[in-house]
C-alpha cells in the first residue's frame, strides 16, 4: 500500500530522479499520456522541475548544477547512445536556471525568462540540426517550391511564407516556454495541495506498463522525407546538379555524425562520466535507487488521470499526480494494495 508522508522525504533527490526519469525513460512517459511533440514535452517538463528545484533550495545555484550533472551522468549510463544534442540541451537548460534564479530570484519575472529561453533554444536546435544534416540545399529547395506557386498563382506574398512558418513555429515554442515558467511557480503548493486529495483506492500500479517507443524509424523516415521532398523539387524544377547535391551531401553528413562524430562523441563523454561518478557516487547511488519507485508510480498517476478526456488537462494533472506520488508518498512493498 501506499503512505502518504506528512513532510517530503529526500525532497531534492526525488526532483533529480524524476527529472532523470523523464530524460532516459521519455518514452514510457509519452506513451502513458499519448502526447506527441516529445521534445516539446520534455524541454517543458525540464523547466518545471529545474523551478521546483530552484523553490525549495536556498542555493539554487549549487542544487541546480549538481542535479544537472546528476542527470546527465544517468542519461549517459542509461542512453549511452543518445545523440550529443540531448546531452547539450540538458546541460544548457540546468546551467540557464542555475543562472537564472540564482540571479533573479523564483518569482513569476524569472521562471518565464527561464521557461521563454529554455524553449526557443529547444526550437532552434532542430532548425540547425536540419541544417547540418541537409545543408542550405533543404531551406533552398523549400524557397524554390513557394517561388513556383508564387509564378504560378501570380502572388508575391507567397514566397515569404517559409519564413513566416518559422516565425510562427519560434512564437509556438516561446508562448508555450512563458505559460510554463507561469505554471512551474505554482507547482509547488499544487502538487502539495494535490497530495493530500489522492485517494489511494484508485491507484494502479503496472510495472510492465512502461513500453519503450523506438523513435529511431521515426528519424529515418523524416530524414527520408525531407531528402525525397528537396530532390523532388530540384528534379521537377530542372536543377538536377542541385539535386544531387543534396542527395551527396545529406549522405555524407549522415555518415559523418553516425560513424565519426558520435562515436568519437560518446568516447569522451562515457570518459567523462567515468571519472565523474568516482566523485559523485555516493549522491549518483541514491538517485538510482529512487528510480524504480518513480517509474512505477508514471502507470499509478496515470491510473488517476484516465477519467480526464482533455488531453491538455490530463497532461498536466498526470505531471502533478506524478510529482505527488514521488514526492509525498512512500510505497511499502510489505503489505499488498
Amino acid at each position: 500500500m501506499i503512505k502518504l508522508q506528512n513532510k517530503p522525504f529526500l525532497f531534492n533527490a526525488k526532483l533529480t530522479a524524476i527529472w532523470a526519469v523523464s530524460e532516459s525513460g521519455i518514452g514510457g512517459l509519452l506513451h502513458a499520456l499519448n502526447i506527441p511533440f516529445s521534445g516539446l514535452f520534455l524541454g517543458s517538463f525540464a523547466v518545471l522541475i529545474i523551478t521546483y528545484l530552484a523553490c525549495i533550495s536556498s542555493n539554487k545555484f549549487n542544487v541546480i548544477l549538481k542535479a544537472t550533472l546528476l542527470v546527465v551522468l544517468i542519461k549517459v549510463t542509461a542512453s549511452p547512445h543518445s545523440p550529443p544534442m540531448a546531452y547539450i540541451a540538458v546541460l544548457f537548460q540546468g546551467v540557464l536556471g542555475a543562472c537564472i534564479y540564482a540571479a533573479l530570484g523564483v518569482n513569476k519575472v524569472s521562471s518565464t525568462i527561464f521557461g521563454a529561453i529554455a524553449l526557443l533554444e529547444s526550437a532552434f536546435q532542430k532548425i540547425l540540426t536540419l541544417t547540418i544534416i541537409f545543408g542550405i540545399g533543404l531551406w533552398d529547395s523549400i524557397k524554390e517550391l513557394f517561388n513556383g506557386i508564387q509564378d504560378k498563382l501570380n502572388m508575391d506574398w507567397i514566397s515569404d511564407l517559409p519564413w513566416v512558418f518559422l516565425g510562427l513555429y519560434a512564437l509556438l515554442y516561446l508562448v508555450i516556454g512563458i505559460f510554463i515558467g507561469l505554471i512551474a511557480i505554482r507547482l509547488p503548493n499544487r502538487v502539495y495541495e494535490n497530495a493530500k486529495t489522492i485517494n489511494s483506492s484508485e491507484i494502479k500500479f503496472n510495472d510492465n506498463g512502461l513500453s519503450k517507443r523506438k523513435r529511431k524509424k521515426k528519424r529515418i523516415y523524416l530524414i527520408g522525407f525531407l531528402l525525397l521532398f528537396s530532390v523532388l523539387v530540384f528534379v521537377f524544377s530542372g536543377s538536377l546538379n542541385s539535386a544531387l547535391y543534396i542527395v551527396l551531401r545529406t549522405i555524407g553528413a549522415i555518415i559523418f555524425f553516425l560513424f565519426i562524430f558520435n562515436p568519437i562523441f560518446n568516447i569522451l563523454i562515457q570518459k567523462w562520466a567515468k571519472k565523474k561518478k568516482e566523485s559523485q557516487n555516493e549522491p549518483l547511488n541514491n538517485i538510482m535507487e529512487l528510480m524504480p519507485s518513480i517509474r512505477r508510480n508514471i502507470t499509478a498517476a496515470n491510473s488517476l488521470t484516465l477519467k480526464e478526456k482533455n488531453i491538455l488537462k490530463r497532461a498536466k494533472l498526470f505531471i502533478i499526480n506524478w510529482l505527488s506520488l514521488s514526492l509525498y508518498y512512500h510505497f511499502d512493498d510489505s503489505v499488498q494494495p
